[in-house]
Formats: structure tokens, sequence, C-alpha cells
């Protein structure tokens, strides 16, 4: 049988960290300042050995002004009882378990830091490897544990501070109210982030507009996109009371008042921006059904002039027309601006003429191809056509000036993401809702990543494939950055997750929230929405967020980094799926199993194996869980590669850790 330790493999025990760094004043007033590491020796003769050196230093959270840091234990005849913090050679904290957060840095500064373990009679370790951080500038490689907590921003949610994820995907947001001026904002709640070790990403809509957030109903109609007939198109699906439209990334004036209110919370001190369906203004909206009849104001079809020009430089009078049906009256030119639409080709006029001004995107519309279909929140590498490519421009000029901007205005290094799969940012945060276009159903619904079977969780169903594709999709898009998933409101998937059982609430995050991580992407634990559904709190499942969170934050090495493996998994039991994951930058490699065999509960699965061609057979395999404690070796044999392990039992995720 597999043999069970009492201690998980990297479980948290006590560690002493050195720092070597300016501290500045509340930094070196802590109160164990001045300590120095030449600590007294054994207080009697019993206990004469120290602990050994701890091991795997790393800082894996940085913000504006905290630095944490985990390590892994250091054992002892005894026991370890404290691991302290040094700053060269003084004591900044001492703490008992492997993790702490060193507050009050100083942005832009470089520290570095090492750890000793020190056990009841006073003997000290030697000091672990020294690791480096700059404050000031959190990696998003370095996140592993996401959490979904979205306030307005002069609101905030004490909830994070209790499940003290590393990142929240957009704590505060702009949507509707208010934050066009410095005063709407609470950014003192930024501290007690950093005070934490959490990085604060603030955020707001890239495309919903309301007529107060302009000084005027001319400077409205401005920013908003328009129709095939040059009228605003509605979008009224929202449900505020004011009539709300999208704005136009194409237009330059629109680009600047998002910029503006961007750089607000910047200056407040934000580690980050979360800019949301930053392509949604292209959909039509509930007027066109969603057909795609929107994006066409002149600053759009001037753009389009642009593109045609540059695509066919050498096309002549006649290609036009032959090519795409332009008449004498109404070509693109290259000897007039391409915004003086009333000489130049006007594409509003060609598609009314031609009858397609209700049903732009046609088929019988032999531009309809150049033009584009938009996909809300993606934006997909190969998608070389007009809008696509041009949305793409944009972005990327907004996100260089935002990072510009942090950069000469606060020294620091700015995180950009955004909702869904788009180029250039730090981490994709993807929101899981239907009509997706990232698994195609007979019902045309996309995928659905809250499964569930008359009122109760289908546990059953497996989103490997679903969550595969989120991360192969943004490698193309973005290349190597985190992607992380949250259940997106308001529609139907947050709906059923609300309505669960408490049981089958925890269930979809043992399921399917370990099925993300099992495949290299990470799940937001949700926290709160803005629509005031009950909170994580409120419906009794903050305590297990901090609880099971604690797994992943404990072995958080493993699902940094990866790409899916090659090599299959086969399993000798029905209803689960299995992954291989393959860290980029070595180290253990890891087969993930998650068990689907469920009916309003988990049915455990005992004595399979699972097997798997390696390169070469590993030296240690140990297999954890976030469902027990410690680790366990299990029974395994390997030869030329082929590895064969037997799982004495799975509830509803294990992991085997190949060394």
């Amino acid at each position: 049988m597999p043999q069970r330790s009492g201690v998980p493999t990297w479980f948290p025990l006590a560690v002493v960290l050195v720092l070597t760094l300016p501290a500045p004043p509340a930094f070196a007033a802590a109160d164990t300042a001045g300590v120095r590491d030449d600590r007294p020796g054994p207080a009697g003769p019993g206990d004469v050995r120290p602990p050994t050196t701890p091991t795997g230093l790393a800082a894996t959270g940085v913000t504006g002004t905290s630095v944490t840091l985990t390590w892994r234990p250091s054992t002892d005849d005894v026991g370890v009882v404290a691991y302290d913090l040094y700053s060269g050679r003084t004591v900044v904290r001492s703490v008992t378990g492997t993790t702490a957060t060193v507050p009050d840095l100083v942005s832009g500064t470089t520290y570095a830091f090492a750890v000793k373990a020190r056990d009841a009679a006073g003997n000290v370790s030697p000091a672990s490897g020294r690791t480096t951080a700059t404050a000031g500038r959190p990696r998003a490689a370095d996140f592993t544990v996401f959490g979904f907590s979205q306030s307005d921003v002069n609101q905030e949610d004490p909830q994070v501070y209790e499940l003290v994820p590393d990142v929240t995907i957009r704590a505060i947001g702009k949507w509707s109210t208010s934050g066009d001026e410095a005063a709407d904002y609470q950014f003192d709640q930024i501290r007690r982030y950093h005070d934490k070790g959490i990085a604060f990403m603030g955020s707001g809509t890239a495309s919903v507009i309301f007529p107060h957030d302009f000084a005027s109903a001319e400077i409205f109609d401005d920013m908003s996109t328009r129709d095939a007939d040059n009228n605003p198109v509605p979008h009224d699906e929202f449900g505020f009371p004011d009539p709300a439209r999208r704005g136009n990334m194409f237009n330059p004036n629109y680009r600047r008042y998002l910029l503006d209110w961007a750089k607000i919370q910047i200056d407040g001190g934000v580690d980050g921006i979360n800019l949301d369906e930053v392509n949604a203004g292209f959909s039509g909206g509930q007027k066109y059904g969603f057909n795609g009849n929107e994006g066409f104001d002149d600053y759009a079809v001037a753009d389009f002039n642009r593109y045609l020009l540059a695509k066919y430089p050498a096309f002549t009078a006649a290609d036009w027309k032959s090519r795409f049906g332009m008449t004498d009256d109404n070509l693109v030119r290259g000897d007039v601006p391409a915004d003086d639409l009333a000489h130049n080709f006007n594409y509003r006029r060609y598609l009314r003429v031609n009858g397609w001004n209700l049903d732009p995107l046609t088929s019988e519309n032999p531009l309809a191809g150049e033009w584009g279909r938009v996909t809300a929140n993606r934006m997909y590498a190969d998608d070389m056509s007009f809008t696509v490519s041009y949305l793409r421009r944009y972005w990327k000029e907004m996100v260089d000036e935002l990072r510009s901007y942090a950069r000469s205005t606060a020294d620091r290094r700015l995180l950009v993401s955004s909702n869904g799969l788009l180029p250039y940012v730090d981490y994709n945060s993807v929101g899981m809702y239907p009509w997706n276009p990232d698994e195609q159903t007979p019902d045309f619904r996309g995928a659905d990543y809250v499964p569930v079977v008359d009122g109760h969780l289908n546990g059953a169903k497996s989103l490997q494939a679903n969550y595969r594709y989120l991360k192969e999709q943004s490698g193309r898009i973005a290349g190597d950055v985190p992607v992380a998933v949250f259940i997106d409101w308001p529609n139907d998937m947050m709906t059923n997750y609300l309505n669960l059982p408490l049981a089958e609430k925890q269930d979809y995050w043992r399921i399917f929230g370990a099925e993300a991580y099992a495949n290299g992407i990470f799940p937001a634990f949700h926290l709160k929405d803005t629509l005031g559904s009950p909170t994580a709190e409120q419906s009794g499942m903050l305590g297990f967020f901090r609880t099971y969170s604690q797994f992943y934050k404990d072995h958080r090495s493993l699902y940094r980094d990866n790409d899916h493996g090659t090599q299959t998994v086969r399993v000798g039991a029905g209803n689960i799926s299995a992954s291989l994951l393959v860290p980029r930058g070595g180290g253990a490699r890891t087969v993930h199993l998650v068990n689907h065999n469920y009916d309003r509960g988990p049915v455990p699965q005992t004595g399979f194996p699972v097997e798997v061609a390696l390169p070469s057979c590993p030296r240690r395999i140990a297999m954890i869980s976030p469902d027990f404690a410690g680790s366990e070796v299990p029974i395994s044999s390997c030869r030329n590669g082929q590895l064969r392990v037997t799982v004495d039992r799975l509830d509803y995720y294990n992991v085997l850790v190949l060394t």
C-alpha cells in the first residue's frame, strides 16, 4: 500500500528570511530591528543540532510597496519553531510558516532576501540562498491564486483580505456613475492590499458609455458607435436607467478619454489596469440582433479607406469596380484624404446603395470579408481583417502609453490585462459566459463552464478541452502569459452557480477549479460581483476558499510556467480527466487526475493504474492533493521511461509530482 506521511512534501512550517535592503523609516522601525544574525547558541546541553537549510526561497508576489516570499520548510530532530527574515544582518520579521510579506518597501528599489530556520533550543540553520525582488514591479508569472471581487471605484471588499490571493483580476471598476475624477476613488485600500502582499488591479469598461460621462450631448454622440446608416446604436441590454451606448476605439478622442481615467488610477497607485470589453463596439446590440451592424462611424470608415489603400496599393479604378462593385461616384482614391468621405470612398453609402445597410456582414457584400467580423473579447492572431487589424493597433498604442506613463511618473511597471484573449497583456483574464466562440455546440451557446442538470452540478462533464483551447489560443495571441478564468455576469452561468447548494458550490471549485489548474490555467475564486448577488461570505463560501486555496499557495511552484505535455496519460478507470504539465524552465513534471465520477457528490475511485511514457524515469514520485493532508508515496514502477503508478484513492483531484 502507498505510504502516507504525516507532513506534506512542502508543508508550511517556519522559515527565516534575510533581506539586504535600504529600508525606509517605517521598515527600520519594526519591533525586531537591530537583532543581529549572531543569535545565542543552544540554551542547554540537550539539543545541539541546527535545522536544515531552508530551500526554494522565491519572491512570489510583488506589489507597489511590498514583497511576498515563500520557501520550503526545514527539518529538525526536535522541531522548527520559527523562521527569521533578514535584511543584511538585521532580522525584520519572525514567522512560523513558510510565507511572509515584507511591507513598507520603496517602489523601484531592488531588495535581496535570505531566510534561516530556528529551533526551540536556539539553534539556527545556515542561510538559504538569496533572492531579489524589485518593489513596485509585480510579475504576473508569479501569480498562482487569483481572486475575483469587483467593487465600484469608491468601495472596498474586505473578503479579499481573508482569501489573500496573489491578485484580484479587477478590484475596482469604472463602469457607470463615477471614476473620471481622482476624488471618486478610495485609493487608500491599495495600501491594505499591499500590506497583505496582494496586487491591486484597477479597471473599467473600454466600450460602454453613458451621457453623464461627457460634458455635452454632442460629445456623447461623437464618442458613440454608429450603424451603417450613421445612427448611434443603443445598448439597452445593460439595464441601466441611463441610455447606454458603446464607444468606438477608432475615435482618437475616445481613446484619449479612456487613457485619462486609466491614468487617474495609475496616479492612485494601482499595480495594473484591466480594460473590459475592449472590442465590444461592433456587435449591433439587441436592435440588430447582434449581427455586427455597428462601428460604421466616420472614424472607422476613414480608417477603412486607409486599410484598403495599404492592402491594394496598385489598384486602379477599374480594379476597385471589378473586384468590389464600387461605382465611379464612390471609389477608393489615394489622391484624396481618407477622411474626406464626401469625395473619397464612403462605405456607408456603398452599403445603403446595395441594400446591405441593415445587414452589412451579409455574404452578398464583397467587402464584408475585408471589413471583418469582430468576435467579442477576442483578437485572434491570424485575423488580418480591417477591424481586427486596426483594433489591435489602437489597443497596442494604448497599452504602450499606459505602461510608459507608469514608468515616467512612478518608476514602476504596470500590469495590463483585459477580459478575453488579447495581445500585449501581462495575463489574460477570460470571462466565462454563454455564446462565446470557444466551443461550438448544436445550440450555438458555446462552452458550458458551469454545467448544471436539474439545478444540480454536472460534475461528470469535463472542461479539459475548453481550458486547453483557451491556453493554446492565448499562447498564439499573447505569448506565454498566464490565463485566468472567471465566471462572468450577468448571465445564466453565474445564476446557475449562485443557485447551487452550498456543498455543490464547493464541488464546482474542487472539480472545475482543479481542472483549470490541471491544464495550466488559473481559476479566479469568486468573491463578489457588482449586481448585489450574495457574496462568498454570505453564501458560506469564504472559509472554504481560504482553506482550499492554501493548497495551491503551498505548491505554487508546480503551477507556474507550464506547457501541456505531448505524452498521453493513460488511466485504468473511467470518468477521470488526466493531463501532464511540463515546466518550461525545468523542474518537476506533474500528472494531474480529476475525478468526474460524480452524482450530487463525488464517487471516489480506488486502486487504478496510471501510465505515461516519459523521456526518462523519475527518481522520486509523490502524490499530493487538496483532499488530504501530507503526501503519499504511491506504488510505482518504471523502465525505459515507461512509468506506471497505482493510485490508491481519488476523491476530487490528485497530483503526481515526478522528480
